[in-house]
């Protein structure tokens, strides 16, 4: 009997819809573990689309700094994800919304 997640893995790899859904969900669910605690506080993983995966900080300091780990941060999530769907890293720093507009 296969586990649920082994199923879901084997699914991503032939569907793209279920491929967005599981790198978005697991990517989520790894990041702390692949940045660890102080990054994970300013920042997250907002989007996965066309083989790309977005993460907003709070701080540009924190862009910085995690810009020169993005080919580390990548293939990290690649292996816990343990299908190499995240081709590429956008770190940007999250736009602040502004009252009344």
């Amino acid at each position: 009997m296969q586990r649920l997640g082994d199923v879901l893995r084997e699914l991503a790899k032939k569907n793209l819809f279920i491929k967005n859904l599981y790198v978005s969900t697991l990517s989520r669910e790894h990041f702390e573990d692949v940045i660890g605690k102080p990054f994970n506080e300013h920042c997250k993983v907002v989007m996965f689309k066309d083989g790309v995966i977005y993460i907003e900080c709070d701080d540009q300091l924190f862009v910085t700094e995690l810009n020169f780990f993005r080919e580390k941060i990548r293939e990290k999530l690649n292996d816990r994800l343990g299908i190499y769907a995240i081709k590429k890293v956008v770190i940007r720093k999250k736009r602040r919304a502004i009252n009344g507009l």
